[in-house]
């Protein structure tokens, strides 16, 4: 039988029902999680210093950018095959796991090597090593999430990725409270992997998703490998976007620069919880429905992508005119430089988001091959761009190149979706939110003096109430939220009355 025949026989799952469920799993996870990982954030960073905490930003940016090494896009591609055949678990499970856990040699010897040549201070190095010492659970790990993943079960996955950020942070926490530095954190990030091997396992073995007997076919190998190679090099790429800039800054600038600029950038990306859940969650169910009705993917990408643009607007309007006084309440008066490249990177979130959501949807529509040359083109600008500003401007050019970057990627990603899908994001639409968003920055800036949690809130409603008064949504959007509503709240009131 054909893997077209194979997908074919497998029974339907209603696409919008899968989605809605891992989304709200998801974001439930997310919030969980963002909320947790925002106050541990803020502790790490106050506790650590601007120096101490830019140290630990550097080895996560070294370890990271390597990491790529330890998978090569494998777990990816196992992922996608067994959403589209589940079958394909049975010959791809094992063979992963031991290319993954040889790659994971690889990848350590080279991430210490480099961590040493550079040359790091001791400590760093030993952070380092300590960090690539994952990858060997990892190559367990990885291939059985993949499997519960590719069989649509991320609810699991997302209580799973809690529980694995609550045994860090616990230890992390103790381990700061206690007067020890940055790698010990680093510890605390190795202690939840045991755990999250038991759990992922047991629910392989729950719902019957057992990959077969231990076998693997070392020739099958590099067939693995050259179908991983395109999810590899995004990997390559999105890792390298999102570390060059730390790297290159701690070249030529100071680490309490370093902290600065990476305290401004993870708060931005705590900002992903509005958009993360619904971005991991669609690939899998949208691989499955283009499998079978590739013009299914249509809709969902227009409705994303003015998701995004709903809330990613107003954030960017709103955290530019409010970073100082958001970096204060958070960090202290010791991040205030932070303010700077926060009120720059904030824009860099609406783009991070649609990006986010392109490249993930070119895996459900088997064109990752598109994505992989946007990511490296973007990984290129942002390298010559950073290497000719930073040395010079240090925090405000890193901040400017990262936004300019992620712009010029969500540029060729618009125009490929749209040869692809062709015209249905609705441009009046479209101008309205913006429209909306310009109206709530000047209530934003008159409510300057006012409370920042208070200036938040009304800002937040005046801008729901515009893009509903002048016909932002289009009209089966607001039917569709105000059955939303109706739906989530009627039945609370039926239960009052009762």
């Amino acid at each position: 039988m054909s893997e077209a025949e194979a997908v074919l026989e497998q029974p339907r799952r209603s696409a919008g029902r899968m989605i809605v469920r891992n989304t709200l799993f998801g974001m439930g996870a997310q919030v969980a999680l963002r909320v947790l990982g925002f106050v541990f954030n803020v502790l790490v960073i106050r506790t650590l210093g601007d120096s101490e905490f830019g140290r630990y930003s550097v080895v996560l940016a070294w370890a990271g950018l390597f990491s790529v090494i330890g998978d090569m896009g494998v777990t990816q591609y196992m992922t996608r095959e067994v959403a589209r055949n589940a079958e394909r678990a049975n010959q791809l499970f094992w063979n992963t796991a031991a290319l993954r856990f040889i790659l994971s040699i690889v990848a350590i010897v080279v991430t210490i090597a480099g961590a040493v040549a550079k040359p790091y201070e001791s400590e760093v190095v030993l952070a380092i090593a300590l960090y690539t010492s994952s990858y060997f659970l990892q190559a367990l790990l990885a291939p059985l999430q993949g499997i519960i993943a590719g069989n649509e079960r991320l609810d699991y996955l997302s209580v799973f990725t809690v529980i694995g950020q609550i045994i860090f942070m616990v230890a992390g926490g103790l381990f700061l409270f206690a007067g020890l530095n940055f790698v010990w954190l680093v510890v605390a990030s190795l202690l939840n992997l045991p755990v999250l091997i038991a759990l992922s396992f047991w629910v392989v073995r729950r719902y019957r998703m057992q990959p077969p007997r231990f076998r693997v076919e070392p020739r099958t190998w590099g067939r693995l490998l050259m179908a991983g190679m395109p999810f590899a090099i995004i990997q390559l790429a999105l890792t390298f976007n999102f570390h060059v800039d730390t790297l290159i800054l701690e070249t030529f600038q100071s680490a309490a620069m370093v902290g600065w600029y990476n305290a401004a950038y993870h708060l931005t990306r705590s900002f992903l919880i509005l958009t993360s859940a619904l971005i991991v969650a669609m690939p899998v169910t949208l691989a499955r429905e283009h499998a079978h009705d590739p013009k299914s993917v249509l809709p969902w990408y227009y409705r994303s992508t003015k998701f995004m643009v709903f809330l990613g607007l107003p954030l960017a309007v709103g955290g530019t005119l409010l970073a100082d006084k958001i970096i204060r309440v958070l960090y202290g008066l010791e991040y205030a430089p932070a303010s700077i490249a926060f009120a720059i990177l904030i824009w860099d979130t609406p783009l991070l988001m649609y990006t986010a959501l392109c490249g993930n949807l070119t895996t459900a529509i088997k064109k990752e091959s598109r994505a992989m040359w946007i990511y490296l083109s973007l990984a290129a600008l942002n390298l010559v761009l950073n290497l000719l500003f930073i040395p010079t401007y240090g925090l405000i050019a890193a901040s400017l190149m990262t936004v300019a970057a992620e712009l010029t990627g969500a540029i060729l990603f618009y125009v490929f979706f749209r040869r692809e899908f062709g015209a249905g994001l609705g441009f009046t639409h479209m101008v309205r939110l913006i429209i909306a968003a310009i109206l709530m920055g000047i209530v934003v800036y008159l409510l300057r003096g006012q409370h920042l949690l208070v200036n938040i809130s009304i800002s937040a409603i005046f801008y729901v109430v515009v893009v509903w008064l002048i016909g932002a949504l289009s009209a089966d959007e607001r039917a569709m939220l105000t059955g939303m509503v109706k739906r989530r709240f009627g039945g609370v009131l039926r239960r009052m009355h009762a």
